[in-house]
């Protein structure tokens, strides 16, 4: 019997709740159905011939109307009904342009992802889409030129949310290479008379645990994309603002600003309005007529905007949405979730419980150095008023040029007699925290580790801060890095989530060179106001 051609497919399962190709595709009244066979329909668009937009911007009318150059569209999507158990369940897979045709929000997430998990050699992985989630989100798609395993991609197992995957298949339902995001890409020899079969085994390969053993740190984040679930958190974020619970709930830059070249926020940009130090859900609320604060929605915080001024020049320096500035999390139906920069993220509730706990005990134990308040001053002012006040040596911007590029590394912000390494930063949301974390961290691995570094580093230090000799390696059990946040909450300080997962990892790593590390609160207060001796 000849073995059958490959055909190069994807495969989308759908959601359980789903049955009816009307709710599958989009305009099924502007398509062809075919029953191709038990379970098995096909529908099809027209195909358009057309002309490519190229052949007129680029050549004008040089080109020939007779020239045969043309494009051809086609989409075509197959939904496939296969019994699974006692259950029916329906795979979509589109052909051409197909995919376009399937309404949003109607496939299981991860399936491709999961089925591909449990079927490839951990050790034969060749593409990686990823986003780390640390100070500034950044999407990467890597590759490598041969097989290799996950660490050879540098995977950040806290805080790298996988979304796709590429590897080789140990196993030949699959043929060789498998993708999986989503949907699933495979080049397998299956055709109209197989396709079930196939169907009915992606399906139980996206049900196993098999991947847990060597990619569990897959689940510890995903994204939530399903249109229903966004819609069900959104309305619990909604509720918690008119019910004025601030709890889990705030408001915070959503991005790295230069804090002392900001003036104040303003919820409109209006000259009348006075600038607030920071920016807070409570305020914003304030801001809104009575008729928007009783028909709160996320299309109002979307349309709503909070402006950054800038204090050297009349202008605005940031302009976001107040959606992206809000932070929540949520328990439900005992998972958690958070929402952070207008996306919401599922957290495994082991792992979220994991750095929540570590993250109190670090918070609880204190420092050995105690700050005092900040009267809403600028942040330089602020370390240049407390090293004045409490004999220490103020560092801020007083930054050192080294490595390739000559990079600017600030030491710390704050040093002590007692050497302590103080990192200051006002509080905001997780890109910003996350960037203080990772300053101190870098900072203080240079200074461990680079002669060159900890000389450029003396030249700036004076009297008995000075270092003996600037030669020899510090012995770093005898410092402490301290991250100082400024916050005007009342209440115990509480960060974002990847702000605590950001903190845990700088914190271990810290910890492994010998240093010791604390996290302490700043309390924000407003200025005394001075009295009118005019009027006494």
């Amino acid at each position: 019997m000849p073995r059958l051609a490959k055909n190069r497919i994807s495969v989308y399962l759908i959601k359980s709740e789903f049955h009816d190709a009307e709710s599958i595709i989009d305009k099924t009244d502007e398509l062809q159905e075919v029953e191709i066979g038990p379970g098995l329909k096909l529908y099809y668009g027209d195909s358009h011939i057309y002309r490519p937009r190229w052949v007129g911007n680029f050549f004008g009318d040089d080109v020939p109307d007779e020239a045969n150059i043309f494009n051809a569209s086609s989409k075509a999507i197959l939904i496939a009904e296969v019994e699974i158990g006692r259950a029916t369940r329906s795979f979509c897979i589109p052909f051409g342009q197909g995919r376009h045709l399937m309404q949003s929000g109607v496939w299981e997430e991860c399936f491709g992802l999961k089925v591909t998990l449990n079927t490839i050699d951990p050790d034969y992985l060749r593409s990686i889409e990823k986003t780390n989630m640390s100070s500034v989100p950044k999407h990467a798609n890597e590759q490598i030129s041969r097989d290799g395993a996950a660490a050879d991609f540098g995977i950040d197992i806290e805080q790298d949310l996988v979304r796709a995957v590429t590897g080789r298949s140990k196993e030949e339902t699959f043929d060789l290479m498998i993708t999986g995001k989503d949907s699933l890409h495979v080049s397998v020899p299956v055709n109209l008379n197989n396709i079930k079969e196939f169907l009915e085994t992606c399906f139980h390969k996206s049900k196993s645990n098999e991947y847990k053993t060597n990619f569990g740190w897959i689940d510890q984040i995903s994204e939530i994309r399903d249109p229903q679930l966004i819609e069900t958190l959104n309305s619990e974020l909604l509720g918690r603002i008119v019910r004025g619970d601030f709890n889990r709930t705030w408001m915070a830059v959503p991005q790295v600003i230069e804090w002392d070249d900001v003036s104040g926020f303003k919820y409109r940009d209006s000259k009348k309005d006075p600038e607030e130090g920071d920016i807070g859900l409570p305020a914003f609320l304030e801001s809104l007529s009575e008729e928007e604060r009783e028909k709160i929605s996320i299309d109002l915080l979307k349309k709503k905007k909070v402006h950054c001024f800038s204090a050297s020049a009349d202008h605005i320096l940031h302009r976001w949405s107040a959606y992206n500035c809000v932070y929540c999390e949520v328990d439900l139906q005992g998972n958690t979730y958070l929402l952070n920069n207008a996306k919401w993220y599922q957290i495994d509730a082991d792992f979220a419980a994991e750095v929540n706990a570590e993250y109190e005990r670090l918070r609880d134990a204190g420092s050995a150095v105690s700050l005092p308040e900040c009267k809403q001053e600028k942040e330089n002012d602020y370390n240049i008023r407390i090293a004045a006040e409490e004999d220490m040596c103020c560092m801020d911007r007083d930054n050192i040029s080294y490595g390739g590029g000559y990079s600017k590394i600030e030491f710390c912000d704050l040093l002590t007699r007692d050497k302590q390494l103080i990192h200051v930063k006002k509080y905001g949301g997780s890109s910003v925290l996350s960037h203080l974390f990772s300053q101190g961290l870098v900072s203080a691995e240079i200074f461990l580790s680079a002669a060159d570094f900890r000389e450029k580093l003396n030249e700036k230090l004076e009297g008995d801060y000075k270092l003996v000799d600037a030669a020899v390696k510090p012995n770093p059990a005898e410092y402490e890095v301290v991250y100082a946040v400024i916050s005007n909450s009342e209440s115990d300080l509480e960060l974002p989530f990847f702000s605590k997962v950001s903190l845990r990892n700088a914190k271990r790593r810290l910890e492994a060179f010998g240093y010791s590390v604390a996290l302490q609160k700043i309390q924000a207060i407003e200025a005394e106001e001075e009295l009118d001796e005019s009027q006494n």
